[in-house]
């Protein structure tokens, strides 16, 4: 008797004595090894691959298509994840999911493992979603210090993405951000206390879980004091061992104990780890990077501290990668030091033919595979991606109710609630030199707004108009967006002295932009010093991190927003904790020092009103 029809009896059996659809150990242990067993090389190999649907550059990929199709076919990967270039609306990502499930892996037997479909919606900085609420990211949540809010928060990030039929999230970030050059954290960390990201990381992955979604703790085994972006270049961390187990490993550990499902690597070298190095083909030394490590993600991860979940790379396509390591290579080498899952390598193909070769040729890494792919039909069988008892996990089958349940979760006023309620809890006041928060629509005949970007410009000139307008008065507003811009125009300048408020958005991301020509340029400045000489009162906004005051120390009010690229309600919120509507709680969750390494605002920063 196949395999399949053995299930289907046992369902039969276990319906019929009414026993709620979950297996037992033994049942779950059995069940895996029938789908194992009916695997091929090729199939069981697939299912370590977690490849992006489209190539980098490009528009995105945001319906099946022919080359699509053939790689999923060629492939068998146990997953794909989703960028924002292939995401447009509701019903094109439902319709897209629906698509790639669709072409999932089938056994001979005819019998199908769906894919993990992954994302990473951390909310605020990175968020791929294009429509529905722009959630506050973590940083925004470390200002609020509310397990509560971040548990909230969560849960309904991943009800939005589990009624789009995404069912893994790359969240939370459990990096500590001790580092405030970090090229590459900054306000997805939820602040520089240890203690802080793990109260409230637990709480996201319990918010996670209350939605059925698969999350990941990233990125093992910390991201937060590095000043190289691993997009860009191969960073070093070289902390001690003690330092490590005080601040860095600190969420982690607490994140393993909390049930977190994935764990995602950095591409970091952590030489109190593992000092060695990988002599290429060209006859050049490499240090192994943490995601190429078995010291760390076996040793470490797995043996010190006794995680059990997956063990997902980061991006594999990335520059401190790609440019030390052949991608086949560099897919065999995650293998053996313990991954399970091979994040978007580039070529895929190229990977997956070098793991697979080596899956058929060597039989250490044919059982190391094979380890993982156990690991990942558990994960799949224990959140019903493959459920021998239900046959059809989402309860709304066909696909004009799906559409419209999914518009119903992304786009109804309840997600935007709890964005708008988390967003007013985040609102930091770093500095009011004379006293005038709260402001009054009715005092303010002209406001002059400055941002460095068109969408933060519309934005806080939106949020304005709607606090004023809401209260019967309409103050002129002048907006404009100074990137590039080197000086202050005649009519710039004729704005700025007839304005009763000036608004200064300013969002870096790292050391180099906050003194570059871009984000706090000289105009910036310039500014500043203008509006203070005509005695003009100038809000300066940190619309990203917010450290930005290091250059402006002087700015008369100072408001961190946390907002990051997409602004969404911190912006709206920020305007109208301002003028009154809503009381200033929120507290700095990161230290604040200036050039010289002195701390000018400490964590806990932050006037309540």
């Amino acid at each position: 008797m196949r395999w399949s029809f053995k299930i289907v009896i046992l369902s039969l059996i276990f319906l019929a004595i009414n026993i709620f659809p979950v297996l037992s150990d033994s049942q779950e242990a059995w069940y895996i090894d029938q789908v194992f067993s009916n695997m091929t090389d090729e199939e069981r190999v697939g299912q370590i691959f977690m490849p992006s649907i489209s190539p980098l550059s490009g528009n995105g990929t945001q319906e099946m298509t022919p080359e699509l199709q053939s790689m999923l076919k060629k492939i068998h990967p146990g997953g794909v994840i989703l960028f924002a270039r292939d995401l447009s609306s509701v019903e094109q990502v439902v319709r897209l999911i629906d698509a790639l499930q669709n072409e999932s892996p089938t056994l001979e037997q005819g019998d199908k493992i769906p894919l993990f479909i992954s994302i990473d919606q951390e909310g605020g900085y990175l968020t791929r979603l294009p429509f529905g609420p722009r959630m506050p990211g973590n940083m925004a949540l470390g200002a609020s210090r509310s397990a509560v809010t971040t548990r909230r928060v969560a849960k309904t990030i991943g009800d939005e993405i589990s009624s789009l039929g995404i069912n893994m999230n790359f969240a939370p970030v459990l990096d500590v951000e001790t580092n405030q050059n970090n090229p590459v954290i900054g306000i997805r960390s939820f602040g520089s206390d240890p203690n802080l990201v793990t109260e409230l990381g637990d709480a996201y992955i319990a918010g996670m879980h209350d939605a059925g979604i698969i999350c990941s703790g990233k990125h093992f085994p910390g991201h937060g004091d590095v000043d190289i972006d691993s997009h860009l270049g191969l960073p070093l961390e070289n902390h001690s061992k003690a330092r490590m187990n005080e601040i860095e490993l600190v969420p982690f550990k607490s994140a393993i104990a909390s049930g977190v499902d994935t764990i995602m690597t950095a591409h970091i070298i952590f030489p109190a780890y593992d000092n060695s190095t990988n002599l290429l083909d060209d006859g050049t030394e490499v240090a192994t990077p943490a995601t190429l490590s078995k010291s760390i993600l076996t040793g470490l991860l797995r043996e010190e501290l006794s995680f059990d979940g997956l063990i997902i790379t980061d991006a594999m396509m990335m520059k401190a990668i790609v440019d030390n390591f052949k991608t086949g290579d560099a897919a065999v080498r995650a293998v053996r030091a313990g991954a399970d899952i091979i994040l978007y390598p580039d070529p895929v193909d190229e990977a997956y033919e070098a793991v697979l070769t080596a899956y058929q040729t060597d039989q250490e890494m044919r059982a190391r595979v094979d380890e993982s792919v156990r690991r990942i039909l558990a994960m799949k069988e224990k959140y019903g991606i493959i459920d021998p008892l239900v046959s059809e996990k989402n309860p709304i089958s066909d696909m004009a109710s799906r559409i419209a349940h999914a518009q119903e979760i992304c786009l109804g006023e309840e997600a935007y609630a709890v964005e708008r309620e988390a967003s007013e809890q985040t609102v930091t006041l770093l500095s009011d030199r004379s006293n005038r928060i709260p402001f009054s629509c009715s005092e303010m005949k002209s406001i002059a707004i400055f941002t460095p970007t068109m969408l933060f410009t519309n934005e806080t000139s939106l949020a304005v108009e709607e606090k004023c307008n809401g209260q019967g008065y309409s103050p002129e507003i002048f907006a404009y967006t100074y990137q590039n811009e080197t000086e202050l125009s005649e009519e710039q300048q004729q704005s700025v002295m007839n304005a009763s408020l000036v608004i200064l958005g300013t969002s870096s991301s790292n050391a180099t932009q906050r003194t570059n020509e871009y984000y706090i340029p000289q105009f910036s400045r310039d500014l500043l010093d203008f509006a203070n000489d005509y005695e003009i009162p100038v809000a300066g906004f940190a619309l990203n991190q917010p450290y930005d005051i290091i250059f402006m120390q002087d700015v008369p009010i100072y408001v961190a927003t946390y907002a990051g690229r997409t602004g969404g309600q911190n912006i709206h919120s920020a305007i109208r904790a301002l003028f009154g509507e809503i009381p200033i709680t929120g507290t700095l969750p990161v230290n604040i020092e200036d050039e010289n390494g002195t701390v000018i605002f400490p964590m806990n920063s932050g006037i309540i009103r």
